[in-house]
């Protein structure tokens, strides 16, 4: 179901719709996600261009998928490596790599965030399915903000489709957030033949799932809300190729004139009409064409000899104008979204380490560092809520709640290691950091370990 369907009140019939989205959350669902889910996905609103003649139609351009090539190229870039986490207790840090592991974590992420780049947010819910802690990837289509500030999304309603026995269902799962805690509805809409989605009971697919579910004292959601970092882009976020559409269409208009200038460049020979042969096929029509390989001596006179050249009328191909067109275009999208020129090139390899990205575009650094840094503060989030929801359950102690994750990429902020602990030197020279948080620079230690840390060394 798309985001227009799922906003159109026609398509419930129930009393109550199963989302209270504002003018603005609608607004920026339908002119902005649903368009950059489009260029995403290859249908652009240039995707079709008028043929020749007056009855010509349209046909269909042709696409370099600039958009998906960039949100693949910044989701390598920011996570291309496992991360490393740690808890101040290594069961705890045991049972949480276990449970990314049992959740495909390290294959899902990478393509989750892509599409996070592309369509300006994502959420991850942590929630619990038997004996198991699962991690449900929801795209930004799939999720209607709620509740919101400034400090982020705590609210919204995510959207799941299913189907059983050729019926098809859509859950709709609201988090809202109360003076006591927070709030978990649950409501299942069917779809009848004439395309509505009228709500039945939850048992008719979800027999143990509960309508309702409050968790008093829980101070945030079980959901966490990603987005890049754009500026201007909202707390809802916005796609890195927002304001880069006119540089896409581009892209692709080159690149179909590139494809056509081998269509209509092809190779193209003048013939003398008495050098064709003449059959006559099923419909009764004669149908002239020329045999080249017929290598019988024909007769002919003197005078005739011009008239009996064959002439090679093939037109030049211009493909070193395109391929240049392309090299600046893809340049000029590289500077719209935050990269340095030459990142998108395919023509040089890309810079896989952060001393690489360092040594030859300090941009691409600096934006790769400003999305990791809101990716950290999203996957924090995220292992808070995976322990929060063992303890709870008695997988792990109720203290292990208390204890809060550290994350480092190993090949994330840290340029190397004589530049981190130059960089961290400084910092501390310069008061703006105290002793130990230079040492959890340096190290990735968490405050607990610091401590451990110094009173080995003070016995």
């Amino acid at each position: 179901m798309t985001i227009r369907n799922i906003l159109s009140k026609a398509v419930f019939r129930g009393k109550n719709p199963p989302f209270e989205a504002d003018d603005s959350v609608r607004s920026h669902l339908l002119e902005r996600v649903e368009l950059w889910q489009n260029i995403y996905d290859g249908e652009s609103p240039w995707r079709y261009a008028r043929k020749g003649g007056l009855d010509g139609g349209y046909r269909r351009v042709r696409s370099v998928s600039a958009a998906k090539a960039l949100c693949s190229e910044l989701s390598a870039l920011c996570f291309s490596q496992q991360m490393d986490l740690r808890f101040s207790d290594e069961k705890t840090a045991e049972f949480v790599r276990g449970v990314l592991q049992d959740n495909a974590f390290w294959s899902c992420f990478p393509l989750f965030l892509e599409k996070m780049f592309a369509l300006g947010g994502g959420v991850i819910k942590v929630y619990c399915e038997g004996e198991k802690i699962r991690l449900d990837y929801v795209q930004a289509q799939g999720f209607i903000p709620t509740q919101y500030d400034e400090k982020g999304v705590y609210g919204g309603t995510i959207f799941s489709s299913s189907s059983k026995d050729g019926e098809d269902y859509l859950l709709a799962e609201t988090h809202s957030r109360t003076d006591s805690g927070f709030v978990v509805k649950n409501r299942l809409f069917k779809r009848f033949k004439n395309g509505d989605y009228k709500e039945v009971e939850l048992s008719e697919l979800y027999p143990d799932l509960e309508a309702e579910t409050a968790i008093n004292g829980l101070q945030k959601p079980l959901f966490v809300y990603f987005r890049p970092a754009c500026s201007g882009s909202g707390v809802l976020g916005s796609s890195v190729f927002a304001h880069a559409a006119d540089t896409l269409e581009s892209l692709d208009i080159v690149f179909d004139s590139l494809q056509r200038e081998f269509i209509l460049g092809k190779k193209r020979i003048i013939v003398p009409t008495s050098a064709l042969r003449g059959e006559y096929g099923r419909d009764g029509k004669l149908h002239k064409y020329f045999d080249e390989q017929d290598e019988v001596y024909q007769a002919f006179s003197p005078d005739d000899k011009e008239e009996l050249k064959i002439y090679d009328n093939s037109a030049q191909l211009r493909v070193s104008e395109h391929i240049e067109a392309l090299e600046q275009l893809l340049d000029l999208l590289c500077m719209q979204t935050g990269l340095s020129a030459g990142s998108l090139s395919y023509h040089s390899s890309t810079a896989s380490t952060a001393t690489e990205v360092v040594a030859r575009n300090d941009k691409t650094f600096r934006t790769k560092t400003a999305h990791q840094q809101l990716i950290r503060e999203g996957l924090l989030q995220v292992l808070e809520n995976i322990v929060l929801l063992a303890a709870a359950t008695g997988k792990l102690p109720c203290k292990a709640a208390e204890d809060k994750p550290v994350i480092t990429f190993p090949d994330s902020v840290s340029r190397d290691n004589s530049s981190k602990i130059d960089n961290a030197v400084k910092l501390l020279n310069a008061g703006v950091i105290d002793k130990n948080k230079a040492l959890a620079e340096i190290y990735g230690l968490s405050d607990s370990e610091i401590q451990t840390k110094e009173e080995e060394e003070n016995v």
